[in-house]
Parts: structure tokens; sequence; C-alpha cells
């Protein structure tokens, strides 16, 4: 058996990271947060969580990324320093420094620690041509990963993907257990019931919707280059909902481009959520050359349950594409093609049986990523599952 007592240290805890700490409470472990920010969306925080926060996540600049990164890890360290020794880390990586608090003070004092890695670093700076593999950062950055890695007590990945790129860095075997959403939070609802439709009077309309970060990585320019492309066919709104470094470009190019079908909304709020997400036709997920053997987009398993037909701006070779493969929930296009982004989107709105189809397999394998996989990680830190 693990301990009863756990740290977790997160920067910015959602709703995944929430449905795992709730898991240890529900079980009866003792649990503190340390984090930047709570934003829950189909369930709160236990109130038995003890929360300490600091210095919230900032990524409207790379300087402002790096800034609060390092704060919030050096904090941390000083926090979790004079706490037990006997408490379990439990160290998601947002941010990506903070695997190496966890190895310090394992080198310390010899506290355990596990670690959940959604974002593999540095290969993603590598892999974004931010840094180069052979820079100095670089090379120290892989050598501590190494020894953080193989000083853990366990390592989990969200896919088989990640986990072979975990594998340069420890002879461990990465645990894969796949990301999640509520099938009940988030679940098809008839349009004329559908709130965010009629607020934005969309009831006749076919919906493309992208919603989430507008981050510089994210290729949204495909999108708008769609809607230029079928601004003829009244019928056929682009929806792009969220914030982000690359939305005020964003809306420079509608209006240039004098789009009418084209409606930019900031992120909506909680109660929205389950009316705005299952608007959707047509649900866009972005992954950016060099994501894609290290990242799924959390996004994915929401238009997944929103019971949306998936549209992949993302490599063929991707663990996003293979997903869409597998369930035959929608296509993968490449991220720069543009043309066949609205030839896919023309002939789904023709193609009522064909979108059908991709709508009912999507909700359909939203079941094989319930909240149930959040248990799994008290199961193999608590149980010793094997």
């Amino acid at each position: 058996m693990g301990s009863n007592k756990y740290i977790f240290i997160v920067q910015v805890t959602r709703q995944l990271s929430i449905d795992i700490i709730n898991n240890f409470v529900d079980n009866g472990a003792e649990v503190e947060l340390i984090t930047g920010i709570v934003e829950p969306n189909y369930a709160d925080l236990n109130s038995k969580v003890k929360v300490k926060c600091f210095l919230k996540y900032d990524n409207s600049s790379s300087i402002k990324r790096l800034l609060t990164w390092s704060v919030f890890t050096f904090l941390s360290f000083f926090y979790v320093l004079f706490k037990s020794r006997k408490k379990e880390l439990i160290v998601i990586t947002t941010p990506p420094f903070i695997v190496f608090v966890a190895l310090l003070l394992k080198k310390i004092r010899n506290q355990k620690y596990h670690l959940i890695i959604w974002d593999l670093y540095p290969d993603v700076l590598v892999n974004f041509n931010v840094l180069s593999n052979e820079s100095f950062a670089i090379r120290i950055w892989k050598k501590l990963n190494k020894n953080a890695f193989n000083n853990s007590e366990n390592i989990f990945t969200l896919g088989k993907h990640l986990a072979v790129a975990i594998e340069k860095y420890t002879s461990k075997q990465a645990i894969v257990i796949q990301n999640w959403t509520n099938t009940g939070f988030i679940k098809p609802i008839n349009r004329d019931e559908n709130l965010f439709l009629k607020k934005h009077n969309l009831l006749d309309s076919f919906v493309v919707m992208y919603s989430g970060n507008l981050g510089l990585t994210h290729n949204i320019e495909a999108i708008v280059d769609a809607a230029e492309i079928l601004q003829n066919n009244s019928k056929i709104k682009f929806v792009i909902i969220g914030e982000g470094a690359k939305k005020e470009k964003i809306e420079k190019s509608v209006r240039e481009k004098q789009l009418q079908n084209v409606l930019l909304l900031s992120y909506q709020e909680k109660e929205m959520l389950p009316y705005s997400l299952t608007a959707a036709d047509i649900g866009v997920v972005t992954l950016s050359r060099g994501a894609e053997s290290i990242s799924v987009p959390s996004k994915t398993y929401y238009t997944l349950a929103a019971g949306a037909a998936v549209l992949a701006l993302a490599e063929k070779e991707s663990e996003l594409s293979l997903l869409i493969k597998k369930y035959d929930c929608g296509v993968s296009i490449n991220n720069a093609d543009a043309p066949m982004v609205g030839e896919f989107i023309n002939e789904m709105f023709i193609n009522a049986n064909e979108l059908n189809k991709y709508k009912q397999n999507a909700r359909k394998a939203s079941f094989d990523f319930s909240p149930q996989n959040a248990k799994l990680y008290y199961d193999y830190i608590c149980n010793k599952k094997s």
C-alpha cells in the first residue's frame, strides 16, 4: 500500500486533475494541493482538500510563461521542504520544471514522488524549434529528466506515443491512462433545446466549431481560410471560442476578409459549456506539427462526448489521428491544407448520412474515456496495481 498522505503539485488545476484528486479523497487519503488556480467545470474540488495557491500561470508571452513557471516552481519547493517527508508527492508537469523539485526533495530527504506527464519537456521546445536539440540547456535538461524519471515511483502518461517518447529517459515503463470527460455533463442536446444555438441565432445553421486556446502553435488560420472558401454558403457558420496570443490576429483576419460566416466569442461560462460544445456539427481539434507524439488535446474528449464529428488538423501518424481512425469518428487533415478542410466541411454539409455516422461513432467512443479512468491513478499509487 502507498502512503495515505499526498501533496499534489500542478500550476493550473483543471477538471482532469480535480477528478484524480477527488478520487484520492473519496478513498480516504489526506490530500494537499499546491496550485496557481483551480478551474472546475462539471465537478468542484473536494472541500476536504487543503489548497495552497501561489502564482497563476500566464501564457500570454514567452517571458511571462517562463517567469510564472519559475516563480511557482521556486515557491513550491520551499513550501514542500517544510512539510512532512512522509507525504508523497504527485507532480503533474505544469510547470515542466516541477519534476526537478520532486527530484531535489528525493535527494535531500528521500521523499517519494510520482510523475504525471501530459506534456513532455524539453521535447516540446525542441519539436517547435524554440531551442536546438544540441543546445547546452536542452542537454542539461535531458540529463536531469533521466535522473528525475528514474527516481520516481511511477510515471503516468496519456498515450502510447508519449510512453514511447518517455522511454529515452528511463527504463521504467510509463503507465498509460487515457484522459477523459464526463459524458453526463457533456452530451448531445436536441437543437431546439440548445440555449447556445438560440442565443446566437444558429438554430438553422450547420455549425463548425473550434473551442479552446488560441495559442501561437494552434493553426486557427486554416479554419478562417476554410470559412473564406465556403463564405457563399450562408447555412455554414464557423464559431471560434477562446482566448490566447493569436486572438487579435484572427479577429483582424476575419475583418479584412469581411467574413460574415465567422462568429468569434470568448470562453463560455461553466453553465453554458454543455450547450456550446454540443452546438457543433463538426468540432475542430488542432495539433501542431512537432506535437504528434507528445500530446492529445483535451478538447478531443469533449468533442467526442458532444457527439460532434471530429475534424483534426494534425499529421496522419499522430496519437490524435490514430484515435480518430480507430473509432471512425471524423477525419484528420494536414494542418496547412485549408482547401481540404473546406472540402470536408462541404461534404459533411451535403452528406447527412456520413455526418451522422461520425457523430454517433464519436459519442460511442466517448464512453471509453470516462471519469472512471481517474480512479486508475489511485489504484496504481495506493493499491500497487500491476
